[in-house]
């Protein structure tokens, strides 16, 4: 990194410390240590902030997130799926989080395009330069291939990558200078998160693994004549520009002209329903961030799904504990719905009571599943979760927390459209379909085979496993490594137990010496060395008084 790149960052820095202040949040700059870089003149007022009501701060955070950019509009909507983290009032405010930037000029599109495809009179009969849509990252145009076929055309904000890359190498500084001057920050691993969230949104902003993840949609409702997914044009398409198939249709948040053409909503509602569901119980590969504008009605029969920037997958394994928790929750069988949690691996940092935890999800479960399946409340089991999770600082998988989410977004989107529609009969139905494709002998057959292979056939190794124990036992060679990990308040008990052992025996080998120097003087010089004795006897007597009283303060 040049000095000038290095200068550019440290501007940065500066400027996002200065939008926390100046947007309020100088409580959240002295919690996390970051004080020191503060501008002089504002230091004053970071150390006397005080913590406001959530909804307050949380709405602030919004507005500071929004003014910073695209790295950190994409770093609030990842932070509002990790309820361990953020109290429930912060989330909401994350969900709400949106783009706010002007179109990109049409310099600007004809560069980029020409970079990473050749010049658009080429390879385009027709280029519309007003955008369908236009967000940070980049944006949609609609146009026409020299063969004829209407495409539409996404295109990467020139230097995007670069500034995305910058602004992640800054909130890693920041994490990691941070985490040496906070506690907190350090409780949370904000380097570890900074770091995860990193990968993944460089991941992003590669418009050819989004063309990679379209494709495999395609390819998975290949045969259903209800779903339609664009075709991918791979000759036009790169890691910042993506081609695909225009379809004409009506967005499904566009509930006017819906009924305008006289469409069935109902019907409707059933098919978005069914439909998305079926990307997850049969394919287990989702559109993670559904939204109303990335679903198009193309008739009362046919809908298309777009955008599939954020995919979500669901292994077998992660299908069946998702069932069995909401079975568990629906059928208030907590022994099932919590073997499900402990499945998930949700339970496996529990630090508090696991009791008290059984008792308050206790409470969760009768009050969203009084109604049975058919029932039951999704958008509210969603929200007691969250907040079960902040308190009880458990970490949901982001598989679970991205799949409520796009549920929730479904059912709503089908409840504007049909008020009476119920989403959990639609799921309830497919649930029970579902069950029995995978009774029939292929699917089961599929499944044995696969718990062969991760179960049983590792068994065939333990016979040789046992003899090469019992062998080493043998020869004396039998060798165990343990690593204890110790917590932060473990950690310091420890380091206070051994600073009170070097302590007793120094203030020990003190009293011991100083009477062997009373005792053994000749008495030709008593007067002389006894007075040293006894001043050593003394000062170790007090230094004894000392030690007591402090550990019994402590």
């Amino acid at each position: 990194m040049g000095l000038k790149q290095q200068y550019r960052n440290i501007r940065r820095r500066q400027q996002i410390v200065g939008v926390l202040i100046k947007n309020g949040l100088g409580y959240v700059v002295q919690r996390f240590g970051l004080t020191g870089l503060a501008p002089v003149a504002s230091r004053r007022d970071v150390m006397s902030s005080r913590k406001e009501a959530h909804y307050l701060m949380a709405e602030k955070l919004r507005i500071t997130m929004e003014e910073l950019g695209p790295t950190f509009i994409k770093l609030g909507q990842v932070l509002s799926t990790r309820p361990d983290l953020l109290p429930p009032a912060y989330i909401e405010q994350m969900e709400r989080l949106q783009d706010k930037v002007p179109a990109m000029s049409y310099e600007e599109i004809i560069q980029q395009l020409i970079k990473e495809l050749g010049h658009p009179d080429d390879i385009f009969e027709e280029f519309n330069w007003q955008p369908l849509a236009a967000a940070s990252i980049g944006q949609v145009h609609r146009a026409r291939l020299k063969s004829g076929e209407r495409v539409i055309v996404k295109v990467q904000r020139p230097g995007i990558e670069r500034q995305v890359e910058n602004d992640l190498q800054i909130l890693l500084t920041l994490a990691r200078f941070s985490e040496r001057r906070s506690n907190e920050a350090k409780r949370l691993n904000i380097v570890a998160m900074i770091e995860d969230y990193a990968k993944m949104f460089l991941r992003e902003l590669d418009y050819a693994r989004e063309a990679r993840s379209t494709e495999i949609v395609y390819n998975n409702f290949t045969g259903d004549d209800r779903v339609i997914i664009p075709r991918v044009y791979w000759e036009y398409t790169t890691g910042k520009i993506l081609t695909e198939e225009y379809i004409e249709g009506v967005k499904l948040n566009d509930i006017e002209e819906i009924k305008r053409r006289g469409w069935d909503v109902r019907k409707i509602s059933r098919l978005g329903t069914e439909t998305f569901l079926s990307q997850i119980v049969f394919h287990g590969f989702f559109q993670a961030d559904p939204h109303p504008g990335n679903i198009i009605i193309v008739n009362e029969n046919q809908i298309c799904f777009i955008d599939f920037g954020e995919i979500g997958t669901l292994t077998e394994t992660r299908l069946m504990n998702i069932g069995e928790l909401i079975l568990g929750i629906s059928k208030q069988d907590m022994e099932r719905a919590m073997s499900a949690l402990q499945s998930m691996g949700i339970l496996d940092r529990l630090k508090h009571n696991p009791e008290d935890f059984l008792e308050d999800f206790s409470d969760v479960v009768l009050n969203v599943s009084s109604g049975g399946l058919g029932k039951l409340d999704m958008n509210r089991l969603r929200k007691d979760i969250m907040t079960l999770a902040y308190n009880y600082q458990l970490k949901l998988p982001a598989y679970l927390t991205s799949l409520m989410k796009a549920l929730i977004t479904v059912e709503g989107v089908g409840k504007k459209l049909d008020p009476s529609y119920d989403f959990m009969e639609t799921a309830s139905e497919l649930a029970n379909k579902v069950y029995k494709e995978r009774l029939k002998p292929e699917n089961v057959y599929k499944y044995l085979n696969r718990r062969y292979y991760r179960d049983i056939k590792p068994l065939g190794a333990l016979p040789h496993d046992l003899h090469e124990i019992i062998k080493a036992t043998s020869r004396g060679n039998l060798q165990f490594t343990m690593n204890v990990d110790l917590s932060e308040k473990s950690h310091h008990k420890m380091a206070q137990l051994v600073s009170r052992l070097s302590s007793s025996l120094i203030i020990t080998g003190g009293l011991i010496g100083s009477s062997l120097i009373v005792h053994g003087s000749h008495p030709d010089i008593i007067e002389q060395y006894s007075v040293f004795g006894v001043a050593g006897f003394a000062l170790a007597g007090i230094g004894l008084l000392i030690f007591l009283i402090s550990s019994m303060k402590s």
